[in-house]
């Protein structure tokens, strides 16, 4: 009983959980590691998810596992925590999918957790059909929300789409009371966090990531009767209303954001820029490896390898890629042709009818690619033909050019802006298989070519890091920031856009439907 009256732990008969009440605890010596061995336990058990476990330990750690000498309370306002800005991230792709936007957002979120100044807890749906994730992500704070596999109808069943906030996720969002909404993807689940961040009076950074406009003709040929709705045009409606409803929104360059302001009237005032980096230590044409070439099948210096690492996808142009390469075996000289090598890096839905299209003697197939084997694979290649139409930001073009490889690609508006004059081999914006052929052959040829490309491209990729990226990308939050301070009332303005983040908050753990939730509510100090 004294025990009890001391933590203030009140049990209830044949309650599968402790209700936990900490306004008024007295320090105790070893009050912090006891918490800690609780929560490991919830944790353990599946009583808490990962956000809620790990945040008693985080605001315990913020305030030195100090208390105020003067009202005796955890948390108070006098114990001076270290102030943190807080970023709610939601995304639609997170830990259960690799692709350039997860891997991207996880770059963010090891940025932010990292940080001295920002935290963050990540929002985003689970796919049922998914037992465990394919990124480890486990030390980032993650709250999952219910999903719709919505894409199914287009014949992808790779990705769902994450359902509208319930009123369990806004309770731990208020919770959690984020200083900034960082939106992801314009569906179901970031239009109602962004309505509900326009509720609760806080700001919001829509990053922009997928040229889905762009992607439509790809699939509405499989209901023709899409077609009659032009759906590229709803989509690209659907956007500008989704982003019209930003702060600011975080472009990946100068031809995204032109596009924005033309087509989906945001008003360039709105715009921000959250460009991509490279790791030119991992990615580096020092990695060339001889015993990796003889293993596609190089064994002579004239061999020639061309590279390609995407999702294999309509949309990303594999159809374009198997097509090109079909046609230059087809009109190639064998002397030629016997010197080319193919290697395909991921895997996807097209991989069944481009293993069909592409010469199975010069061609291999080595699926899903990480860490030094992926960097590994750049740098022993020779060309990377990249023939997609559709990226807002072709990370694998910069992993590419940072490898030492002359890149092959059309000369669309992105390209243009990625790929300065004399750092790529660029073609026309709607080249066909004939053309792609054809420049190809000419890369082929011309070797003193090849690594002059090579060379301008490594040095405008090590101009790109990941640090002035996320340079960026913060500076994109503190306009926000300072955009909703100068929106807010005058009460808000006085009371400071910062004070919430040094307001106290009480813990409280509740027990319902099975199920313990976390709850730091700010208290007046």
């Amino acid at each position: 009983a004294i025990w009890r009256w001391l933590f203030g732990i009140y049990t209830k008969p044949k309650a599968a959980h402790i209700q936990l009440i900490s306004q008024h605890y007295k320090w105790v010596n070893g009050l912090a590691p006891y918490l800690d061995r609780r929560v490991k336990a919830y944790d353990t058990c599946g009583m808490l998810w990962s956000y809620e476990s790990a945040s008693i330990n985080t605001h315990l750690e913020a305030h030195g596992g100090k208390i105020c000498l003067k009202c005796g309370e955890l948390a108070c306002a006098s114990a001076t925590p270290k102030t943190k800005i807080r970023i709610a991230v939601i995304t639609s792709v997170w830990d259960e999918h690799i692709d350039g936007v997860s891997i991207t957002m996880n770059r963010v979120a090891r940025f932010l957790t990292s940080s001295s100044q920002l935290e963050c807890l990540v929002v985003t749906p689970h796919d049922p059909n998914i037992q465990k994730p394919i990124i480890d992500m486990s030390d980032v704070p993650k709250l999952s929300s219910s999903s719709l596999p919505i894409f199914a109808l287009v014949g992808r069943n790779d990705y769902v789409v994450g359902l509208p906030l319930d009123s369990n996720q806004k309770r731990i969002l208020d919770a959690y009371d984020p200083n900034v909404y960082h939106l992801v993807s314009p569906d179901s689940l970031g239009y109602s966090a962004q309505r509900y961040a326009r509720k609760t009076g806080k700001c919001i950074v829509c990053s922009y990531h997928t040229q889905l406009d762009r992607y439509v003709r790809f699939y509405a040929t499989k209901h023709g009767f899409l077609d009659k709705f032009k759906p590229r045009i709803l989509i690209q409606k659907l956007f500008s209303d989704f982003y019209a409803g930003c702060d600011v929104v975080a472009v990946p360059n100068h031809a995204i954001a032109d596009k924005l302001v033309a087509k989906m009237n945001i008003p360039r005032e709105k715009i921000g820029f959250f460009p991509r980096g490279v790791n030119t230590t991992n990615y580096n044409p020092n990695r060339r490896n001889q015993t990796w070439r003889a293993s596609v099948g190089c064994h002579s210096n004239d061999n020639v390898v061309v590279l390609w690492a995407a999702r294999l996808v309509k949309e990303k142009g594999a159809h374009l890629f198997a097509d090109s390469l079909a046609h230059f075996f087809k009109t190639a000289s064998k002397q030629i042709a016997d010197r080319i090598r193919i290697v395909v890096v991921g895997d996807g839905p097209e991989r069944v009818s481009m293993v069909t299209a592409l010469p199975k003697s010069h061609t291999t197939f080595l699926l899903h690619l990480s860490g030094l084997n992926l960097w590994t694979a750049y740098a022993s290649s020779d060309i990377y033909f990249f023939p997609s139409h559709t990226e807002a930001f072709p990370n694998t073009l910069l992993e590419a050019q940072a490898s030492g490889l002359a890149v092959l690609a059309p000369a669309y508006s992105v390209n243009r802006d990625l790929v300065p004059k004399n750092a790529g081999y660029l073609v026309d914006e709607h080249a066909g298989p004939i053309d792609f052929a054809r420049g190809l052959l000419d890369l082929i040829q011309n070797e003193e070519q090849r690594k002059q490309i090579a060379k301008e491209a490594i040095k405008v990729a090590r101009a790109r890091t990941w640090t002035a990226a996320f340079s960026s990308l913060t500076e994109c939050y503190d306009r926000c920031l300072k955009l909703n301070k100068e929106k807010a009332s005058p009460e808000r303005i006085k009371k400071g856009p910062y004070s919430n983040t040094s307001s106290p908050r009480i813990m409280n753990i509740s027990t319902k439907a099975n199920r313990a939730h976390l709850s730091l509510r700010r208290r007046s100090s």
